[in-house]
């Protein structure tokens, strides 16, 4: 009987291993987020540099202004871009992140630069 019970514990660490290792076979849907050129976007997560300089925020093939940079979130920029939507991927030395999708608006209108808000500012 010990060895009858051993072998049902092992069968069923067996089919729990199995059932947790097995991939996920639903579609994981990415969310699209939609803004214009110049709107400022905060990416939240974590890993990120607190050195602007050391993150890298790509928006298709064309890389963003980094306005702050905290290692739980960046505040960037959003910059012009020619494509509707674009895939946007965060890259911090090495690492880089999975693929968001930004969908720029038809109008594609500037809301604000960077210029225009340090000249008000000062």
């Amino acid at each position: 009987m010990k060895h009858y019970n051993m072998f049902v514990v092992a069968l069923m660490l067996l089919v729990a291993a199995m059932t947790a290792c097995s991939p996920n076979q639903e579609k994981k849907e990415t969310a699209t987020v939609t803004g214009n050129a110049g709107n400022f976007l905060i990416i939240k997560g974590h890993g990120f540099s607190t050195e602007k300089a050391a993150n890298k925020v790509i928006f298709g093939d064309v890389a963003a202004q980094i306005l702050h940079a905290d290692a739980d979130y960046l505040l960037v920029q959003v910059p012009e871009q020619k494509a509707d939507t674009v895939q946007v991927v965060v890259a911090v030395g090495a690492n880089t992140s999975n693929a968001m999708l930004f969908e720029y608006n038809s109008a594609r209108k500037l809301v604000a630069s960077v210029q225009d808000m340090a000249s008000v500012a000062y």
